[in-house]
């Protein structure tokens, strides 16, 4: 079943002035470049626009796109027009091992928990050919920043660090990028509150203003993070001298 046109220039329209969501597919979509996947199986895990999934797409390869919630499966259906799967309870992704040369986790699924984000890193891992690449979104922790001024408290998320921690068993960390300042970010939180799949003009309009004054603050990292690896045997890292030094490695699998 093909999702009438009306509901699907409204998902056109909320793409196109969530100007957060597009700096992360542009981000995503320049990594993804240089490493050129025109024959590659990619697939496309937890975003919330199915617009998104079609512009990547756009890049070549061959995709297929799972989400968290049977809203969103029946959503992404409709627009992509193939079959749309939705991901188990604990997070098990519904693949096969070794299945994809490419994985994109959106931002807003590694929430800092270390638990669940190592359960989820592993599943990426399970279903990546080696070698594989995982880019993955979060949001970036700060030690400081004007929102925390604000009392805007951060929810979660990883510093370069951190991120390089949730990764390093089982994959060769190649970069790590931030996007969305100061102003971008106070936009985001201001509406919060608001369907992130309806558009609105004065919602565009205030992310475009606040995009140019995030000029001012360009020596500064962002508030969002996107990471991306090279998928490798997984070692369990064990540390045991006290200081978070690994001694040992454990293989478990391949």
């Amino acid at each position: 079943m093909e999702i009438d046109n009306e509901r699907l220039a409204r998902l056109k329209a909320a793409y196109k002035v969530d100007l957060p969501g597009r700096m992360e597919i542009d981000t995503v979509s320049r990594i993804l470049s240089a490493q050129g996947i025109e024959t590659a199986s990619c697939l496309d895990l937890g975003f919330h626009n199915p617009v998104a999934s079609t512009k990547l797409r756009e890049l070549g390869g061959y995709w297929t796109s799972t989400v968290w919630t049977g809203s969103e499966r029946r959503q992404f259906t409709e627009v992509l027009n193939e079959e749309v799967l939705q991901v188990g309870i604990g997070d098990e992704l519904p693949f096969e091992d070794k299945q994809f040369a490419v994985d994109v986790l959106a931002r807003g699924h590694l929430t800092g928990d270390p638990e669940k984000g190592m359960t989820l890193i592993r599943e990426c891992h399970r279903i990546l050919k080696t070698p594989g690449y995982l880019i993955v979104g979060s949001e970036y922790r700060r030690r400081f920043s004007l929102m925390r001024l604000l009392g805007k408290r951060q929810a979660g998320g990883y510093d370069e660090r951190q991120m390089f921690n949730l990764l390093e068993s089982g994959f060769d960390v190649l970069g790590v990028k931030t996007y969305c300042r100061f102003w971008l970010q106070l936009m985001l939180r201001a509406f919060s509150g608001v369907d992130p799949n309806e558009g609105g003009f004065w919602r565009g309009v205030c992310f475009f203003v606040a995009y140019f004054l995030d000029f001012i603050f360009f020596f500064n990292k962002g508030y969002h993070l996107i990471a991306h690896g090279r998928r490798k045997t997984w070692r369990e890292q064990r540390a045991a001298d006290g200081h978070g030094r690994s001694l040992a490695d454990s293989v478990l699998f391949s």
